[in-house]
Order: structure tokens, then C-alpha cells, then sequence
């Protein structure tokens, strides 16, 4: 499991450490983060492949 952020996530500090940054492909994180919802319940079932280095 891992989170991608778009947003300061304080309520995570402490308590995970960040390993990465995207260096290209923003437009698609961007199109993943609006298929969520203000509770943070997915609206559409994503999953990421071909990921590349992790």
C-alpha cells in the first residue's frame, strides 16, 4: 500500500515515510485524484500497474 498526495496530509506525518515524488505523468494522478470523493471513499475502482521504479 502507499499514498499518492496531492493535498498537505499532516495527519500523516510521523507516522509514514515518504519515499518519492511523480516526476512525470501528473495529468493522470490528477484524473485518479477526481475519481474520489470528499470522504475519501473511491467512486470508481483504481488500480495502479505498470508502475514503473517504486
Amino acid at each position: 500500500q502507499f499514498f499518492i498526495t496531492t493535498v498537505v496530509t499532516q495527519w500523516l506525518d510521523g507516522k509514514h515515510v515518504v519515499f518519492g515524488e511523480v516526476v512525470k505523468g501528473m495529468d493522470l494522478v490528477k484524473m485518479i485524484e477526481s475519481l474520489g470523493s470528499q470522504s475519501g471513499t473511491p467512486k470508481y475502482k483504481v488500480t495502479i500497474t505498470d508502475s514503473g521504479t517504486v
